[in-house]
């Protein structure tokens, strides 16, 4: 049985779907630039590019994943239950927010750098 009414649960089950597309391309951009960036081979290199793996590897299958669930599936929890998974999906798309940003700006730093670098070198 599939209800098509529109509640809590399935608009934060589209919102979380939506928000693994980008969160997920840059999990993948985020293990290049240290695949990249790193020839050392030392444990600690190899366990963040794991950790940073399975992170990449939740947010592309297992968000859209739980996103989906929480659309077809939503209409069965009582009002208090969805609002509290609403809530618990805004505060995860929040604290990923703000990661991404953190990478974002280190990673401008990084090509200004790399630039400036460049342009002293010529």
């Amino acid at each position: 049985m599939l209800n098509a009414s529109l509640n809590w649960a399935s608009a934060t089950g589209i919102l979380l779907a939506l928000w693994s597309i980008p969160s997920a391309a840059l999990g993948v951009f985020q293990i290049f630039f240290i695949l990249q960036r790193r020839a050392d081979t030392s444990l600690q290199v190899i366990l963040n590019t794991i950790f940073l793996l399975f992170q990449s590897l939740g947010r592309l299958i297992v968000m859209p994943l739980c996103g989906g669930i929480l659309f077809f599936q939503g209409w069965r929890l009582d009002p208090i239950l969805q609002f509290g998974v609403s809530l618990l999906v805004f505060l995860v798309i929040i604290e990923s927010f703000s990661g991404i940003l953190v990478d974002y700006q280190k990673w401008r730093a990084r090509a200004g750098g790399v630039a400036a670098n460049t342009a002293v070198k010529h």
